[in-house]
């Protein structure tokens, strides 16, 4: 069965693996190839591909069979350059996986901050402060009840959110309420969140992001040694 095939290969390297791990458990994920030297999935909510291989050669052949694509997940830094070319894209963005392998829930100061759902209606707010989305992106996730916002005294503070393929994103504390432990607080919420849905929390890193960094290993985060690339 290819979904078997698929889980036993990423398995492997379970932290750097997640992303494609979770979308094949959630059935979010068409699995185009599953065998003992890699797999290739296509991500349905994100449309992005995602690809672990083996080697350059069985990546190469994988990445052929893609028509045309925008959004490409690579787990080895060899495809990069092909991808780019292949494509006729331009940029990569080279992160460190952060799961969260545990199952107890994380405590959340609840007196601190209300968090609720975002509406759409929110989004011109949303683009004030968050610019690495598309509009029509974060739209898609308001609609789906996906970014959830902390509320001081009813003023938003800040927002936290699921990507469109599950991984924890859009966390932003407003200027003026930063250093006040309001970040811990959002990504705890959507950490326990996920636990209730039984989903694996897990967040991609940019390298350079050390605050982020030192904030996921805070809370319990395990870091990947290997990097994956997006390629966009």
């Amino acid at each position: 069965m290819k979904k078997d095939k698929a889980i036993k290969y990423l398995r492997k390297n379970i932290l750097l693996n997640i992303g494609m791990i979770e979308p094949i458990r959630r059935c979010t994920a068409e699995i185009l190839y599953a065998e003992i030297d890699g797999v290739l999935i296509r991500e349905k909510k994100s449309n992005a591909y995602m690809i672990s291989v083996d080697d350059f050669e069985i990546g190469r052949k994988l990445i052929d069979t893609i028509e045309e694509s925008s959004l490409i997940v690579s787990h080895e830094q060899f495809m990069v350059d092909y991808i780019l070319n292949r494509f006729k894209l331009t940029k990569s963005l080279e992160c460190v996986q952060a799961v969260y392998m545990s199952r107890n829930k994380l405590p959340v100061k609840k007196y601190e901050l209300e968090i609720n759902k975002l509406k759409v209606e929110q989004i011109k707010l949303i683009l004030e402060h968050y610019d690495k989305l598309s509009i029509n992106e974060i739209e898609i996730l308001l609609k789906n009840g996906k970014i959830f916002g902390g509320y001081k005294n009813g003023k938003l503070i800040g927002f936290v959110g699921n990507h469109l393929e599950g991984s924890i994103g859009l966390l932003e504390v407003f200027p003026q309420y930063r250093c006040l432990g309001y970040g811990t607080i959002l990504e705890s919420y959507i950490i326990n969140k996920m636990i209730d849905e039984s989903l694996v929390p897990f967040a991609q890193i940019e390298i350079d992001n050390k605050e982020s960094m030192i904030l996921q290993t805070k809370l319990g985060f395990e870091i990947s040694k290997d990097c994956l690339y997006w390629i966009f």
